[in-house]
């Protein structure tokens, strides 16, 4: 059962890999999953770091990172919280906005490609799968 689980395992990097290439040459962009879910995140949330981290599942410097190159690229900034401006909550900009609609797009396009080579019973099992996975 541990091998099978290690293939999985295995498989899923791979492929997580190679879409990230596929779409990096397509776009010509250095696209970032990480960046994208951030944004995403950032979005939906207007977290502290601490929040982004623990989010992430990374370090606090590590985060710091992320969100500084997010910052200095104009897609996010930071806002002084108005009861505690010791407090900084991150925000999504205009521009991080339109970059994640088109990462958004690009991704969607390209999933939609991938996932064409699986007949309509391989593209239901996998619905199943997945859906498994995530509400458990």
């Amino acid at each position: 059962m541990n091998r099978k689980i290690d293939e999985i395992i295995s498989l899923i990097f791979a492929t997580r890999r190679i879409l990230h290439e596929q779409l990096t040459v397509q776009t010509g962009e250095n696209f970032s999953f990480l960046q994208f879910t951030t944004l995403r995140f950032i979005k939906e949330k207007k977290p502290l770091m601490k929040e982004v981290a623990d989010f992430l599942a990374i370090t606090p410097p590590s985060a710091t990172s992320l969100i500084r190159t997010l910052a200095q690229s104009d897609m996010i900034r930071r806002n002084a919280d108005k009861n505690d401006r010791r407090i900084i909550r991150l925000e999504i900009t205009v521009k991080g906005e339109v970059q994640m609609k088109k990462w958004r797009e690009k991704m969607a396009k390209h999933m939609k490609n991938n996932l064409k080579k699986l007949n309509a019973k391989e593209q239901n099992e996998l619905i199943k799968i997945l859906t498994k996975i995530t509400h458990n």
